[in-house]
C-alpha cells in the first residue's frame, strides 16, 4: 500500500468522465466544513480540499457547505469571468461596499449609472468610431486596455490568494463542474463592508449555515460528511435538543464518514490529484458499487452520532477490518507470491534454485515479475528438461486469473485498485 508518483505521469485526459455509476439513485454527499486559519491567522482551506477528494472518491454528487468556500466561490468566478474580471468584480458590488472602498481611498464617488455606462463602452468597438469619433476611439481603446490590465490583475491577485490559502485544486473541481457551493447568502461585497455591517451580515450567514446542515440533514437523500468542527457543533446541538432529531440523517452521515474516512487514508490518497481522482470514480463504477454496500454494512451498529465520536468509530473499522483486508488483497494479487507459490509446488526450498532446470528457464525467473513470463519460459524448456515444472506452471497461471477474479469480485476492492493506480 506504499509507493511513489512516477514524475512525469498526470491523468489520462481522453479518459471519459460523463459514465454514470451502476447506482440507480445517486450517491449524494454534503461537507460541511467551518472556516480554518493557519498559524499566521491567514484562512486556509486544505481540509476543505482533502474533504472534497475524499467525498468524491465516494459519492455521485457533491456539495459544499462552507462559509469560506462560499466566498472563494464568489471570488472565482469573477477570476473566470473573462478580460474584464476586474471590473465585473466591481459590478457585482453592491452601492454601499463601493462607497466605502471608495472612502478609504478617498476616490471620488462613482456616477450612479456607472455600470450602464461601463457595459456599453466596453461593448463598442473603437474601430467603427474611427472615422466618425477619432478621439471618443481612442479614449475607448485606453478604457478597454485598462479593463484588460486591471482584469488581468485581478485574476493573478485572486490565483495567489487560492494557492496561499490551499484552494488551488478546489477550483479544479468547481471548474470541473463535480462539486456544488450551497448558496448562503455570500455575495462579493460580504467581505469588504464596514465592520459594524460584516459584523451583523455574518451572525446572518451563520445561521443560514447551519440552517442549510439542519435541512441536509433531514434529507433522506443526502449524507452529510463534517469536519471536525462543525460535527461537534452540530452534535452539541442535537444533544441539547436545538436541532430536530434524524437518526436516519445520523446513520447517511455515518455512511459518508466511513465512505470518503476509510478512501481518505489510503497511502496514495495524500499525493492524489483532484483531476485524478475526477477519472478514477468514473473508471471503476462497479467496484464502486459493491464498495458502497460495504460501507452500508459498516455503518449499521454505529450509534446515532456525528464529530469526534464518529471519527473515533471511522479510525477503529479502518485498523480492525479494512487496513487488514486491504494487505491481503494486495498480497493475493502479487505476482511474487504466485511465483514463490510455484516453488512450493515444485518442493524447492530456495526459489533462486529455480536456475537449476535451464539457463533459459532461470534467466525467465530472474528477469521478469510476471508469472506469465516465467511459464512461457517453463513451456519452452519443458519438452526436453522439466515437463512437470511446465506443466505446474501453466496451472498456477490459471489460479493466478482465478485469485484475481475474486479479488476484483471483493467489496474493498475499489479502494485497493485506488490506492494502486495513485501509487503509479
Amino acid at each position: 500500500m506504499t509507493g511513489s508518483r512516477r514524475k512525469g505521469s498526470g491523468p489520462n485526459r481522453e479518459r471519459g468522465r460523463s459514465r454514470p455509476t451502476v447506482s440507480e439513485e445517486p450517491i449524494k454527499v454534503a461537507i460541511a466544513t467551518t472556516p480554518k486559519s493557519g498559524s499566521d491567522g491567514q484562512p486556509e482551506m486544505h481540509q476543505d480540499v482533502a474533504l472534497v477528494k475524499a467525498a468524491l472518491l465516494y459519492a455521485d454528487e457533491v456539495e459544499i457547505v462552507s462559509l469560506g468556500v462560499s466566498m472563494f466561490d464568489e471570488l472565482q468566478q469573477a477570476m473566470n469571468s473573462g478580460d474584464h474580471g476586474g471590473f465585473d468584480l466591481l459590478a457585482a458590488m453592491d452601492d454601499e461596499t463601493l462607497a466605502h472602498i471608495a472612502s478609504q481611498g478617498g476616490n471620488a464617488e462613482l456616477p450612479v449609472n456607472w455600470r450602464e455606462m461601463l457595459g456599453r463602452a466596453l461593448a463598442l468597438d473603437p474601430n467603427a468610431l474611427e472615422r466618425t469619433d477619432p478621439g471618443s476611439a481612442q479614449v475607448l481603446r485606453e478604457l478597454r486596455e485598462a479593463a484588460e490590465e486591471i482584469g488581468s490583475s485581478t485574476q493573478a491577485d485572486i490565483e495567489a490568494l487560492f494557492e496561499q490559502f490551499g484552494a488551488t485544486e478546489l477550483v479544479v473541481a468547481l471548474r470541473a463542474k463535480v462539486v456544488k457551493v450551497a448558496d448562503l447568502g455570500i455575495t462579493p461585497s460580504t467581505t469588504l463592508r464596514p465592520a459594524d455591517v460584516r459584523a451583523t451580515e455574518t451572525d446572518q450567514q451563520i445561521w443560514n449555515w447551519i440552517d442549510a446542515l439542519i435541512s441536509r440533514l433531514t434529507d433522506r437523500r443526502t449524507r452529510l460528511l463534517f469536519d471536525r468542527d462543525a460535527g461537534n457543533l452540530i452534535q452539541s446541538m442535537y444533544d441539547e435538543g436545538k436541532i430536530p432529531a434524524s437518526p436516519q440523517g445520523m446513520r447517511l452521515a455515518a455512511q459518508a464518514a466511513l465512505g470518503a474516512g476509510f478512501a481518505e487514508r489510503l497511502p496514495a490518497f495524500p499525493m492524489a490529484k483532484m483531476d485524478e481522482l475526477i477519472d478514477l470514480r468514473a473508471e471503476l463504477a462497479l467496484p464502486l458499487a459493491r464498495y458502497r454496500g460495504a460501507v452500508i454494512r459498516f455503518s449499521k451498529n454505529i450509534e446515532p452520532m456525528v464529530g469526534e465520536g464518529l471519527a473515533f468509530e471511522v479510525q477503529q473499522r479502518w485498523d480492525e477490518s479494512v487496513k487488514p483486508m486491504l494487505m491481503d488483497l494486495k498480497d493475493e494479487m502479487a505476482d511474487h507470491g504466485l511465483v514463490r507459490e510455484l516453488a512450493r509446488s515444485l518442493n524447492v526450498k530456495d526459489v533462486r534454485n529455480f536456475g537449476f532446470w535451464t539457463s533459459g528457464t532461470y534467466f525467465a525467473f530472474a528477469n521478469s515479475t510476471s508469472l506469465d513470463a516465467l511459464a512461457t519460459g517453463l513451456v519452452a524448456t519443458g519438452a526436453s528438461a522439466v515437463p512437470q515444472a511446465a506443466s505446474v506452471a501453466l496451472s498456477a497461471v490459471r489460479t493466478r486469473r482465478a485469485a484475481t477474479g475474486d479479488v476484483e469480485s471483493n467489496e474493498l476492492f475499489y479502494l485497493y485498485e485506488t490506492n494502486r493506480r495513485l501509487e503509479r
